[in-house]
């Protein structure tokens, strides 16, 4: 079977015209008709029908389990190039959310050898991005934050670690005097909330649904946690945030949730299911996995 055939035949289901997908490829007309008619013969099946009323090409159910599937070859295909293309390339993509990087950075750069340090490539923007540049083929190996242990079709995940999440408030805020709350004693306060790439939105959304609460939130596209917690310093508002994450910060308190959930902040480094690792970068996954 020839692989163009499938990416031909994915694009006609879209565009529904032979005319618009031999323009795309820049190919003739019948070279599209003809790459429909070898796969019409290898699966033995009408995959086309001519709707003689509307005069459009209407996809049959068999041409739909094609489609179907032939967008998951076309994708494996497309990852397939990117990873050879790069196989004698140095560079360690490396995908990092901000985070976890305040909070782990160090331990990394001390623990990794500085021969693997200087060939990082660092993109660093929130889990839920960073897993979906992983799955893409754009970056090679990522440490992922998550509520819970990740089960990703086609994803490796390893756990590192999980830390409990704990509520910000400002020093001024009468909270501050506080060791431990419930969140159902939060309802009316003011939240400082992260867009949704960050996990910490969800984590939000489960504290206030196991207490039954509906507090104001303001969501914030924030670049990285140091806008949050200026926000809170501020005492513009509380925020939840993953323990660790703030240390040393003048003029924050945390204060521990009594709630027993299981939502908790979980750190595991994670690649793509099919990807090669070269000795450095395996090298790289197991140090990794090792930061506690």
């Amino acid at each position: 079977m020839n692989t163009r055939d499938l990416q031909y035949f994915v694009a006609l289901v879209k565009y529904k015209n032979y005319t618009q997908v031999a323009k795309h490829f820049k190919v003739s007309q019948p070279t599209i008709t003809q790459s429909i008619q070898r796969l019409e013969r290898e699966f033995n099946t009408k995959l086309i029908r001519k709707d003689k009323v509307h005069r459009d090409e209407m996809v049959t159910r068999s041409g739909m389990m094609l489609f179907e599937n032939a967008k998951v070859i076309n994708k494996k295909i497309s990852l397939m190039h990117q990873e050879i293309s790069r196989a004698n390339q140095r560079q360690i993509r490396f995908g990092l959310p901000p985070i976890i990087g305040k909070m782990y950075i160090s331990k990394i750069v001390q623990q990794t050898p500085g021969n693997i340090m200087q060939r990082l490539k660092i993109v660093s923007v929130g889990s839920h991005e960073l897993l979906n540049r992983l799955q893409e083929g754009k970056i090679d190996i990522a440490v992922l934050g998550s509520n819970h242990l990740i089960n990703q079709p086609g994803i490796f995940a390893s756990l590192i670690t999980t830390r409990p999440y704990n509520i910000i408030v400002s020093d001024q805020n009468p909270l501050a005097k506080r060791k431990a709350v419930f969140f159902k004693e939060l309802a009316n306060e003011y939240f400082i909330n992260y867009d949704q790439q960050y996990v910490h939105h969800a984590a939000l959304q489960a504290y206030c649904a196991y207490a039954g609460i509906n507090p104001q939130m303001g969501d914030y596209q924030v670049p990285d946690i140091s806008w949050v917690k200026e926000l809170v310093r501020q005492d513009l508002g509380i925020s939840l945030m993953a323990k660790d994450a703030l240390q040393n910060e003048p003029g924050i308190v945390s204060i521990a949730i009594k709630d027993p959930l299981p939502e908790k902040f979980t750190i595991s480094v994670a690649t793509r299911e099919g990807y090669v690792l070269t000795p450095d970068e395996a090298a790289f996954v197991e140090e990794l996995k090792g930061i506690k």
